[in-house]
């Protein structure tokens, strides 16, 4: 004998299916389910350039020019940092009054010692400008080629070259302002050779180079222009 059941009674059967105990003796070795994150990154400078082998060669030559100059840049405004923060050293160091001063040695060796680290800093700014000089002009002897005149420059690479003219003014204005950092060296210089630290010709005219460097207004631009007038 069929019994007819109403729609409402069907889905009531049904439901109650949910609440049916399904016991399972079986041990979860599943592990948990790990979260994935994705973030984009487009600041890659151009370290996917050697997948695209097949590409145009000039492309490919372009893009790794623009990456180390992309990293030039980032090391000269680290440079103009450590200028921009520079503190004058040498004002809390005491300083000989008298050269029958019985500790002048002492002092002299402490302030060696004290000012090495930032002697470094300095001498590698001045290596980081003529290196920088370099390669820029290098760029540019580049782009004045007759043949180059031809080709199409990106818009890119012509901004990162007009970045570097902005950097090499940024490390001369505060090279120039910065005074602490020339009393600094002073002090530095002046107790390395009354204990002959440097007695060496390299460094000897390593030192005499970054006297100078320090001592010149507008020292960076200048050999700019020297060197780009050779071209």
């Amino acid at each position: 004998m069929n019994t007819r059941v109403s729609m409402s009674d069907a889905l009531s059967n049904v439901e109650v299916l949910y609440e049916l105990p399904l016991i399972d003796s079986q041990p979860s070795v599943e592990g948990a389910n790990n979260g994935i994150v994705y973030e984009a990154n487009f600041d890659t400078n151009f370290e996917d350039k050697t997948a695209y082998i097949t590409g145009i060669s000039k492309y490919i030559e372009e893009a790794v020019l623009h990456s180390n100059l992309s990293l030039l840049l980032e090391q000269g405004y680290q440079h103009a940092m450590t200028l921009y923060t520079w503190r004058c050293c040498s004002r809390a160091i005491p300083t000989v009054k008298s050269p029958e001063q019985p500790n002048r040695i002492e002092i002299y060796e402490k302030t060696v010692e004290a000012l090495q680290p930032e002697v470094a800093k300095l001498m590698a700014i001045m290596h980081f400008s003529m290196t920088a000089i370099d390669t820029f002009c290098n760029q540019v002897r580049r782009l004045c080629h007759h043949e180059k005149r031809k080709e199409f420059v990106s818009e890119a690479y012509l901004l990162t070259l007009g970045e570097f003219i902005n950097m090499f003014a940024v490390l001369d204005e505060l090279k120039n302002m910065k005074s602490s950092v020339k009393n600094d060296y002073s002090a530095y210089r002046r107790a390395a050779q009354f204990l002959r630290v440097i007695s060496d010709s390299t460094a000897l005219t390593e030192s005499q180079n970054l006297s100078m460097f320090l001592a010149t207004n507008d020292k960076i631009r200048t050999m700019l222009k020297t060197s780009l007038a050779q071209i």
